[in-house]
């Protein structure tokens, strides 16, 4: 066990998905409720690894600060998407340090960026309405040399699953889905 990392679990992992390339495979999901105003939950949906199934009973809370017509109750969907990459990021950093026979003493991982509201309030067809650029960095504790850690930075850059999901172009599956209102009782 290295930084709380199963080292046999994760070389375990690498050996089971190069045996068997559906042991890859990991699905997602998860299903936002609106609550009222700019508030909304959301519920991590059951996952699937590999031939395995996964129960997932998570949820949280996503508001905008009043500034921004909410109540501040819970961190943004801007927050939680910088918060996912720098989450994904971090995992990847630890276990590739764990690989690496790297102990960690401590790991945070920042993440800025800026929007312009010109383009989501829809004053401006032109101005991007999502980050443009974010900026990150590592700051890290541990016995790695700083060569390591940097060459593990790039590792991270290249194999972070949400760095690449933001860095690349996604392709997105719009649906839309449209539920009777209920009738009234005369």
């Amino acid at each position: 066990m290295i930084n709380g990392i199963n080292v046999c679990g994760l070389r375990e992992l690498v050996q089971d998905v190069k045996d068997d390339a559906e042991e890859a495979s990991v699905e997602y999901g998860v299903r936002l409720d609106w609550l009222r105003g700019t508030r909304t939950k959301v519920r991590a949906a059951n996952m699937s690894v590999g031939h395995h199934r996964v129960v997932r009973d998570l949820e949280f809370e996503m508001d905008e600060p009043t500034q921004l017509a909410g109540t501040s109750a819970a961190p943004t969907p801007q927050e939680t998407l910088l918060g996912g990459l720098a989450g994904c990021l971090a995992v990847t950093f630890v276990a590739g340090a764990s690989a690496m026979g790297i102990t960690l003493e401590a790991l945070s991982v920042e993440i800025e960026g800026k929007l312009d509201l010109h383009g989501f309030l829809g004053f401006d067809s032109d101005a991007a309405t999502g980050f443009e650029k974010l900026s990150y960095r590592f700051i890290v504790k541990g016995d790695g040399s700083e060569d390591e850690y940097r060459r593990l930075a790039e590792k991270v850059r290249i194999h972070s699953p949400n760095f690449a999901t933001i860095a690349n172009p996604v392709k997105l599956e719009p649906d839309l889905i449209i539920v009777e209102a209920a009738q009234e009782s005369v």
